[in-house]
């Protein structure tokens, strides 16, 4: 029998012990996957199932706010989500930590600098980021359909805007 050729008995049987111990295999971790989800796991299936709120006073009328995970009043890591109304308009302010944002619907306007005049404007749709290092001035105008932005920082998380007639606190919103 040439090299590398099995007999054909012997071949059923492997391709048999194969069969059998790859379905064994399959149906063990099967069985493995845990039905509840672990103490500090996050799982949110669908935008659908996103718990919104009415925004914290420092935002703009109108704005909600989910928080998907962590505490933002507290140190340590957190996730969370804005809704912006069409139109709306969070003017230039900074924030006490890094901060990621990324556009998950809808589309906005982006600006960097102290004032709307004098600084770098960029507009992002779905999938756009922007990475702010700590105390970057910067200012957020949601388009026409609005826009749903996911926000990740290091907590506590705040917001001081670099005019304080601009903060919707002291205007009552």
């Amino acid at each position: 029998m040439p090299f590398g050729m099995i007999p054909r008995k012997q071949s059923a049987s492997s391709a048999l012990l194969l069969g059998t111990a790859l379905t064994l295999f399959s149906v063990a971790h099967a069985a493995a996957i845990p039905t509840e989800t672990p103490p500090g796991v996050t799982i949110i299936e669908g935008s659908d199932t996103v718990a919104w709120q009415p925004a914290p006073a420092m935002f703009p009328h109108g704005t909600k706010i989910a928080i998907l995970t962590g505490d933002t009043t507290k140190p340590g890591p957190f996730t969370l989500r804005v809704m912006m109304p069409a139109g709306s308009f969070i003017p230039p302010h900074t924030h006490n930590l890094d901060e990621m944002l990324t556009v998950i619907s809808g589309n906005i306007q982006h600006f960097v600098g102290q004032n709307i005049d004098t600084t770098q404007q960029r507009a992002l749709g779905p999938g756009g980021f922007v990475h702010l290092p700590v105390n970057v001035p910067h200012a957020i105008k949601a388009g026409r359909q609005g826009a749903v932005l996911q926000v990740s920082g290091t907590g506590p998380f705040n917001m001081v805007y670099v005019s304080p007639q601009d903060d919707p606190r002291n205007t009552g919103r």
